[in-house]
């Protein structure tokens, strides 16, 4: 399981798919795959900070043998739907097997997706 927190700032995006990129590569998760955890990953941090998550956010990402599953802590609700194409939306849903938002029992949320690795 690999866990990063990242705070609001320009060159978050670039630090945050860099990070889980080589990260993933050096567990030995094919690049393929990498590059599709990369993309929700930052669909996902882009998401909150559009809703105004100014705080940092805290992100888990754990591979599995048959998928990798991405959190991201926000500590206020955020919508995934970015109206009126629904761009975000169906880059995620084309990527992964599933994918949502859960609200903690403290008033924070997580952003959730599941995508599955080719074998």
């Amino acid at each position: 399981m690999l866990e990063f927190t990242f705070r609001a700032r320009q060159s978050e995006l670039r630090e945050a798919r860099t990070l889980v990129s080589d990260t993933l590569q050096e567990h030995g998760i094919d690049s393929h795959h990498a590059s599709a955890v990369v993309l929700v990953v930052n669909e996902l941090i882009a998401a909150a900070r559009e809703c105004d998550v100014k705080t940092p956010v805290r992100l888990t990402v754990a591979p599995y043998p048959q998928l990798t599953s991405v959190r991201l802590q926000c500590d206020r609700n955020v919508e995934l739907r970015d109206k009126p194409f629904d761009i975000r939306e169906r880059l995620i849903q084309h990527l992964a097997i599933a994918f949502g938002r859960r609200r903690r029992h403290d008033g924070s949320v997580d952003l959730w997706a599941e995508i599955a690795r080719q074998h």
